[in-house]
Order: C-alpha cells, then sequence, then structure tokens
C-alpha cells in the first residue's frame, strides 16, 4: 500500500511516496557517506540510470543543471514521477526505460518489500513470492545520438550487476563525451545476475577509465594500484564492504571528491 514517508537528502527534507520498506531502516536519513559522495560528483547534466522511487533524483535535481532519470519498472516508474512532482523538480526528464547494451525487451525482478533490489532477470529465476515485471531496454549512445541530450556530464548507475550493459552500450558516448561514472559494486549481483567476477569487473573499467576510485565511508583507495585492488577486493567480498567506485578520465572530475574522501590504506 502506498503510503509517506518523510526523508532528510543532504539535510533537505522531502516528503516522498513508497509502497516498500526501502527507507524504513533509514530513521529519515536517506544514506548519509552516499549523498556526501554523490554531492562531490554532481554537476551539469547528469544521467540517473537506476532511479527507483527517485532518491538520487532529488538529490542530483538541487545540484546538477539537468538531471534524466531512468526507471524501467512501470510501477515503480509511477512513484518516481509522483516523488519529482511533488519535490517540484523543474530540471528533470523522466524516462521509463532501461539502458544496457542492445535495444530490447527483458524481464525484471524484485522482492515485493524491496523495489531498490530490482535486478534484469535474464540469466537467473528468483524463489516464488517475487514480483516480475516486463520492462524495455534501450542504449545510451542511441539516447544521446537520438537527441536525448546534447550533454553528459555525470552518469549515476545502480542496476544490481547490469553496469557493464549500460556502459557497453554508451560506448560512444563515453568516448565522445568522456563524463565521469559514479556506480555501485556488488558481488552478490554480479556474481548471481551477470556471472561476473570482481577482478573481471574492476579490470573491464579500469580498461574503460584512466581513474578509477574505491570510495567506502570516508576515504578511497585507488583502484590502479595492484595491492590496492587486494584490498579493495577482500573488504568487498569477505568484509562486505559495499564501495561506491568512482570512474573518470581527467584529475579536474574528481577533486572535490578526493578532497571530500582523503586517500585512505585499509589493510585487509
Amino acid at each position: 500500500m502506498k503510503r509517506e514517508s518523510p526523508i532528510s537528502i543532504l539535510q533537505h527534507d522531502y516528503s516522498v511516496v513508497t509502497d516498500d520498506k526501502y527507507l524504513e531502516p533509514m530513521q529519515g536519513r536517506w544514506e548519509p557517506a552516499t549523498a556526501r559522495l554523490l554531492e562531490s560528483m554532481a554537476y551539469g547534466t547528469v544521467l540517473d540510470v537506476g532511479a527507483n522511487i527517485g532518491m538520487t533524483t532529488l538529490l542530483h535535481s538541487r545540484l546538477a543543471d539537468h538531471v534524466h532519470a531512468f526507471e524501467p519498472s512501470p510501477t515503480t516508474f509511477i512513484l518516481l514521477e509522483e516523488n519529482v512532482e511533488r519535490a517540484e523538480c523543474d530540471n528533470v526528464t523522466l524516462h521509463n526505460f532501461g539502458l544496457g547494451d542492445t535495444p530490447t525487451g527483458r524481464e525484471l525482478t524484485y522482492a515485493p518489500d524491496n523495489r531498490s533490489g530490482a535486478y534484469v532477470s535474464d540469466r537467473i529465476t528468483a524463489s516464488e513470492g517475487h514480483v516480475i515485471e516486463s520492462i524495455q531496454i534501450d542504449t545510451l549512445d542511441r539516447f544521446v545520438e537520438g537527441g536525448g541530450t546534447a550533454a553528459v556530464d555525470v552518469i549515476k548507475i545502480d542496476v544490481e550487476g547490469f553496469e557493464m550493459h549500460v556502459l557497453r552500450g554508451g560506448a560512444r558516448t563515453l568516448e565522445r563525451l568522456r563524463p565521469a561514472v559514479v556506480l555501485e559494486m556488488n558481488h552478490w549481483c554480479l556474481n548471481a545476475f551477470q556471472r561476473t567476477s570482481i577482478p573481471d569487473f574492476l579490470d573491464m573499467l579500469l580498461n574503460m577509465f584512466p581513474i578509477v576510485l574505491a570510495v567506502h565511508e570516508d576515504h578511497h583507495l585507488d583502484a590502479r594500484d595492484a595491492s590496492n585492488r587486494y584490498v579493495i577486493m577482500h573488504q568487498h567480498i569477505l568484509k562486505f564492504w559495499y564501495q561506491t567506485l568512482v570512474c573518470a578520465h581527467h584529475p579536474c572530475q574528481v577533486e572535490r571528491l578526493v578532497a571530500a574522501f582523503p586517500a585512505g590504506r585499509q589493510h585487509g
């Protein structure tokens, strides 16, 4: 059942609608560390890929010039629309499709009490009781080259293991516009949903971007350092540290992030 929930994002108060338990553990304050990280990376035109009910869309709306929010679930999209309208975000454009490497129809699966965990279910069948929806996927290159936006400065991706599909479908855009990319690393989703290991995932990103930083809590580690990669993987897989990966083409794109989350050395 849909209900209103008060939530603070970067000390700005909102009243949003939801029908699951996603916000309950937050006690009225949305992911402070993640919010600070996104704040340090938000500028220009932001693509919010995997917008869910809109928490990151609302955050980016206050910081960026324009936000394109992509949410493929038809029912989650209704909640996203209402939350953006309630917050009076006049610099947000909503898109009811996902991004991947091929324009196609897919299925999306999620638990009824957690829409934020929705994943493209083309390689695994969930247990009984999950919700399955038909969705549409397009590519970032088709979106940009078809006139969807003239600028792409930052791309935030949270798609439960489907990240490399999004990036492969935007190869020309990444090469031409060279945006910064902020994405989740989640070994459960990568392994179970896409048969991708963490070392392979990091290698693919390092082949695409000259800068790859793993951010956790109050610090970052440079993934270009092989010893750091070992620490990052050890912390992630064994200690369940769900680092955020920040990828960039030039140091100026991560200046604010590095200042807010200085380099650290956490031993595995």
